[in-house]
């Protein structure tokens, strides 16, 4: 930082990566649900969904435990597939597969999910129509999901039911469920009385899933907490330790800007508004009332994809200010600001920087000589303690979703 400015971490509360025997218990002691083993014990055909390359959960290591326990139950590996749940995002490559199973992905079937060719009916409904669901986890009869938990702007947090709806639907459920988003902040990080969330679980538990395996990260975006089991049981004991473990607190000042780093949801310019979520949920309140707010993502896949909020996207509408700021400047840093010059992601009043150096030129002229910088290192992760969501401005919102 430029000389006189006084960096401030805002540190989360944090916790160890655990260690392989501690991954072993957690799967060993379900919450809510029977052993693994048991339930395998008189099944024919298991399917593992885990979520993608723009999650970051070390999903590898989970699914070959999961993957041995399955053999050992009676299971062959050619009656084990893996599918990525990629919602909305663009089809798993095979770089993809082997970053989200690693070397298992030569013993067993790995493919991505296709939500317009590759689904079926299941005659469940979210939102008032019936949802359609990967043909390849309607096949099986033994269903499991694998899925990081962290901050969720409508969602309170991710993970759960979330890997099947809107993980592994069909585009038009993703459309119905990504509206939820658009109607509002949806609660913060509070899961009860949470429309989505109780929406989306009901019509999970009618599709059908077996077991789910719900993993917090650390600020190093280490597996830090897992908790296998029930559909709801297991998420809402990960989600409470997501909370703990990102829990962040008030600096001992006013902050005269804020620095957010989207690591590590910083795959690709439309995943780093994740990164925002702490901030509208309680971070405001700790800024002086003009101090700008700072988005870095390193972007190493540059603008990304997305089928409902890309360009072209079925939800895409050109972004205008955010109204939860409250007028405040919003600087993006990153490299992938250049594959962005139609302003798709983040509102033309926003200044764009491709590096760090530019930011800090154009905000030194409006900041004090002895600036107070917060910095969170791992935005998508933090929780402000103690936090509530800024209110929804319903004027920002498009008409038919008023």
């Amino acid at each position: 930082m430029p000389a006189g400015w006084r960096p401030i971490e805002l540190t989360m509360c944090d916790a160890p990566a655990l260690a392989p025997q501690e991954i072993e218990a957690a799967l060993d002691h379900p919450v809510g649900a029977p052993p693994l083993e048991v339930l395998a014990a008189s099944r024919s055909h298991a399917v593992i969904a885990i979520d993608d390359v723009t999650r970051p959960t070390r999903t590898a290591p989970i699914v070959a435990r999961i993957v041995d326990r399955l053999v050992a139950a009676g299971l062959r590996t050619d009656a084990i597939t893996v599918v990525v749940a990629t919602g909305a995002h663009r089809t798993a490559t095979p770089g993809d597969i082997k970053l989200k199973v690693g070397e298992l992905a030569d013993r067993v079937r790995v493919i991505s999910h296709d939500p317009v060719g590759g689904v079926a009916e299941t005659g469940v409904a979210l939102a008032g129509r019936s949802v359609q669901v990967s043909r390849e986890f309607l096949a099986a009869d033994l269903r499991i999901g694998i899925c990081g938990v962290m901050p969720h702007p409508f969602a309170g947090f991710s993970g759960g039911g979330k890997i099947v709806l809107p993980g592994l639907a069909d585009l038009d459920a993703v459309v119905r469920s990504h509206k939820y988003a658009l109607m509002g902040f949806g609660g913060g990080f509070e899961l009860a009385g949470n429309r989505f969330r109780s929406d989306m679980e009901r019509a999970v538990r009618e599709i059908g899933i077996d077991w789910t395996v719900n993993v917090a990260m650390n600020s190093r975006c280490e597996t830090a907490a897992v908790v296998a089991g029930d559909l709801v049981e297991a998420h809402r004991a990960a989600a409470s330790r997501a909370r703990d473990i990102g829990c962040t607190a008030r600096p001992s000042r006013m902050l005269d800007a804020l620095v957010v780093n989207a690591y590590p949801k910083d795959s690709e310019l439309l995943q780093v508004e994740a990164a925002l979520v702490a901030v509208r949920a309680g971070m405001l309140a700790w800024l002086e009332p003009d101090a700008p707010v700072v988005l870095l993502g390193a972007c190493p896949d540059g603008l990304g994809s997305h089928q409902l909020f890309g360009p072209g996207g079925r939800l895409f509408r050109r972004p205008g200010p955010m109204a939860y700021l409250g007028g405040r400047t919003l600087h993006v840093v990153s490299p992938a600001t250049r594959a962005d010059a139609d302003r798709s992601v983040f509102w033309h009043g926003y200044p764009y920087h491709e590096n760090w150096d530019a930011c800090t030129r154009a905000l030194a002229p409006s900041l004090p000589a002895k600036a107070a910088i917060g910095v969170a290192a791992s935005g998508p992760l933090h929780v402000p303690c103690g936090s509530r969501p800024a209110p929804v401005d319903a004027a920002t919102l498009p008409v038919e979703e008023r």
